[in-house]
């Protein structure tokens, strides 16, 4: 059982070499990563997951923890650094976040924090941030990420997004006009709401880039998901000894998933009409595909009530392991796996049929892995490291 089929040579792509300082509560690492398993072994608190959150912000533009940029800065400090080097064949290349305070003279009034200004680099030019995306793709789990199965759909929407904005640049694109046109939308709604005035004609240029842009983001995660859902399928399947069936649905706020671009424009137009008093009484845009939804299905049943924890752990490592295999059929590039505390609440016979799909030698994407026991891993050979406070030892 492995995580993908491609050749061997693929697993050739991997973090040689993670450089952080002032980042989180690292005064200053330098670390030699090794391919396929590298495991993190300490006591909590100890930065086991901040080395994970440096590596998927800067692969992935931001920090999948973090609220603000300035949580990332170790505490009293004014700039924070996070340097990769990657190498894959005969390419390599390396990467580099600058995080900087910046105190400009009253930007938001008396009082307001310091703004974070964030710079990126490849082989030391200027990049913009979004042209890191997809260039080493990443796939990610923390322990947080069960909320995919039992919270609301704020964390799925995230999931198919961050997935697409490495798959799909224009998508990703897409992406961003559409937050932007919201925000928009949504301050001049904030305002009519304060006058009491209707203002259909102000809100008409907003509406049609929200459809506009709505539905090339239906389409997208639509198609995502159609991609996604047997992956997913298959690899609980190999989880769960074919004990467990999974389903994943794209359940759009407006109507059903659909792959007519028509179809999925009209029903918007037509949502945003019939919604106008609402919006109009509540000062936000209620419908568009930030209302949207994945559904995951177990064994028949919604997931969300009927599962286990156990059952839901597994569900969401298989859209983990699904991420992989998407990644790897659609841009030709094992992605890096960074899993934090993984293997908690896996009964023993689950943990062991995980550590065998990410130990294939046959295409396994290298793996940056935490744990608090060491012996969880049993026989299977990796890179051993202890954290601790802030430090990191190979064992």
């Amino acid at each position: 059982m492995s995580l993908a089929s491609p050749p061997p040579r693929s697993s050739e792509a991997f973090l040689a070499h993670l450089r952080l300082f002032n980042f989180r509560n690292y005064a200053e690492l330098n670390l030699e990563l090794g391919p396929g398993l590298n495991v993190f072994v300490g006591e909590n608190a100890q930065g086991k997951t901040n080395l994970l959150e440096a590596v998927a912000t800067l692969l992935l533009t931001r920090s999948p923890r973090a609220s603000t940029a300035a949580e990332l800065l170790r505490w009293g400090e004014e700039e924070a650094a996070v340097d990769a080097v990657l190498v894959r064949r005969t390419l390599t290349e390396t990467l580099a976040l600058r995080l900087r305070r910046v105190r400009d003279p009253n930007p938001g009034g008396p009082g307001s924090p310091p703004r974070i200004a964030r710079t990126t680099s490849c082989d030391g030019h200027p990049v913009a941030p979004r042209d890191l995306l997809g260039r080493w793709p990443v796939v990610l789990f923390w322990p947080d990420d069960l909320q995919l199965v039992k919270a609301g759909p704020d964390a799925r929407r995230r999931l198919l997004d961050v997935l697409i904005a490495q798959l799909d640049r224009t998508a990703a694109d897409e992406l961003m006009r559409y937050r932007r046109v919201l925000e928009q939308r949504n301050a001049l709604l904030r305002h009519l709401q304060t006058r009491g005035d209707e203002a259909p004609d102000q809100l008409r240029p907003f509406d049609e880039a929200l459809v506009q842009h709505g539905a090339s983001i239906q389409l997208a995660r639509a198609g995502l998901v159609r991609a996604l859902a047997p992956l997913a399928a298959s690899a609980i399947a190999e989880i769960s000894e074919a004990a467990d069936e999974l389903e994943l649905r794209y359940a759009p706020q407006c109507g059903a998933a659909s792959d007519d671009r028509d179809e999925v424009v009209a029903g918007l137009r037509s949502a945003l009409a019939q919604a106008h008093a609402e919006e109009m009484a509540r000062g936000t845009t209620v419908v568009g595909p930030h209302r949207d939804d994945l559904v995951y299905v177990l064994n028949g049943r919604p997931a969300r009530s009927a599962a286990s924890q156990g059952q839901q752990r597994s569900a969401v490592l298989a859209t983990k392991i699904a991420e992989v295999r998407l990644l790897w059929t659609r841009s030709g590039r094992l992605p890096l796996l960074l899993l934090d505390d993984v293997l908690s609440e896996l009964d023993p016979a689950r943990r062991e049929r995980l550590l065998m799909a990410l130990s294939s030698p046959e295409g396994t994407p290298q793996t940056m892995v935490t744990c608090s026991e060491e012996n969880q891993f049993g026989r299977h050979r990796a890179h051993h490291f202890l954290v601790r406070q802030g430090m990191v030892m190979p064992t």
